[in-house]
């Protein structure tokens, strides 16, 4: 894929017969049999379904807007007929063929996207790093001859984007998933306010922070998965326009918090290279103190309200196959077994309240958003991760900056902000829960502005 290659410019490729899907698909599929540790699986009738297209488009027949383009699933999604392992050995021994698509897989479905293949990812989403012991672990895009994290949970998701097999893919992000690898990949990842889309049909780790979300070449590409799954837009007629004030009248906040501290140097070059490129392009910049971002990093620390979730979703299969977890997820996932229900009440109520006083901290301060770097690190070589030694510490390390917008509750964009042949770094754009339509026009002046880093 080239900066021309989004889910715009290619679906109207395919309407206008300037392209066909099945050439499309073709070089899809050529690019995922040459990737290594990007998939679960691979479909055998997407190009089938892209021929279908061709035929109809040929013969005048009306197709939905975006027909033919390929999109990638993360392996927790339902669709019909496959089993959903969620990067798993222990769960295929139980788990059946879904009976009908999740409610994202049957939006997608609707628009005409068609499903190229189910993307490796952490095992059942508990990890910011990418690392999969039973399938097998994609590199970051970037400096393969050491072999880079990815990023996770959604690894395979942002590394199919990335190698340019598809100019889209569905994630999912509970304290990081989607814009973790986004920032590792180069791309864009978006976490959505919670709630905003469907959970139905999407294997859980948090039911009360879970937030499938779309990672693709650029923001209009994710805009428009977002219109299609929030049912804004019913896939047909025209595709639906993004459109922003531009960043003047942007007001942005950088907070003087611990989610600035302890970057690695490329971390703090990128940032500082992006913000001076929103100032000449007349966005206003704020420094100022917010300890609410402190408290949620804090409470993502010790407080977590995943564990006890996960815990308790878990135990009775970890009894049964807990010696084929991967065994850095199955320790996370016990060490909150001691997490009583008053503590989690206490911890779902802490939460709730941060949400509130955040969005009221915005609203007050008549704020647009908060920038702060996605990652503190560049993508940690999967080597110095897969040590007994480093993992809990670089796991943590790249999980703490995207994590505090999941307890504020936020909706939140990672938009690559390095040259290309640098090491990938992401700017992270966050508002507050319920803005995401608002923060979409903000990103999307924000990403051509920082196009000239690129």
């Amino acid at each position: 894929m080239n900066e021309q290659s989004n889910i715009r410019c290619l679906a109207l490729g395919i309407q206008n017969r300037q392209i066909s899907a099945e050439a499309l698909v073709t070089a899809s599929l050529e690019k995922a049999m040459t990737s290594v540790g990007v998939f679960m699986g691979i479909r055998d009738e997407t190009m089938e379904q892209a021929m279908a297209v061709d035929a109809a488009v040929r013969s005048g027949e009306p197709v939905p807007a975006l027909s033919g383009v390929p999109v990638t699933l993360k392996d927790l999604f339902d669709i019909r007929g496959e089993v959903t392992r969620a990067g798993s050995t222990a769960l295929g021994h139980d788990a059946e063929p879904a009976a009908q698509d999740c409610d994202v897989a049957a939006s997608l479905r609707q628009g005409g996207l068609l499903f190229l293949g189910r993307t490796t990812m952490s095992e059942f989403a508990f990890s910011g790093m990418g690392l999969n012991p039973h399938f097998g672990t994609p590199m970051s895009l970037w400096d393969r001859e050491t072999g880079r994290l990815p990023g996770g949970s959604s690894s395979g998701s942002a590394v199919s984007v990335a190698e340019g097999i598809v100019p889209a893919a569905m994630g999912s992000d509970t304290a990081g998933s989607c814009r973790i690898p986004a920032a590792f990949n180069g791309i864009v990842g978006v976490k959505p306010s919670y709630g905003r889309l469907s959970l139905k049909g999407v294997y859980p780790l948090s039911p009360t922070s879970d937030a499938p979300g779309p990672m693709a070449v650029d923001v209009d590409s994710c805009f428009i998965l977002d219109r299609l799954l929030t049912g804004a837009w019913d896939g047909t007629g025209d595709i639906p326009g993004l459109h922003s004030p531009g960043c003047r009248s942007l007001r942005l906040v950088v907070p003087e918090s611990i989610v600035m501290e302890e970057l690695d140097a490329p971390v703090v070059s990128a940032f500082q290279a992006a913000l001076e490129v929103l100032e000449d392009h007349g966005a206003e910049i704020r420094h100022r103190p917010m300890p609410l971002i402190d408290q949620c990093v804090d409470m993502f620390r010790t407080r977590s309200v995943v564990g006890y979730e996960a815990w308790h979703h878990h135990r009775e299969m970890m009894e049964r196959y807990g010696d084929e977890y991967d065994p850095f997820v199955f320790r996370r996932i016990r060490s909150s077994r001691g997490v009583t229900e008053a503590e989690q009440r206490s911890r779902y109520a802490e939460k709730a309240g941060i949400r509130q006083a955040f969005s009221r901290s915005m609203a007050s301060e008549a704020v647009d958003a908060v920038i702060y770097p996605t990652v503190p690190c560049i993508p940690p070589a999967i080597a110095e991760a897969q040590h007994p030694d480093n993992t809990a510490r670089i796991n943590l390390r790249c999980l703490r900056n995207t994590a505090s917008a999941n307890y504020f509750d936020g909706c939140s964009v990672s938009l690559p902000c390095s040259p290309q042949e640098e090491a990938p770094v992401g700017l992270m754009v966050s508002a507050a829960h319920g803005q995401d339509e608002r923060l979409y026009g903000i990103v999307f002046a924000m990403e051509k502005a920082l196009f000239s880093l690129r």
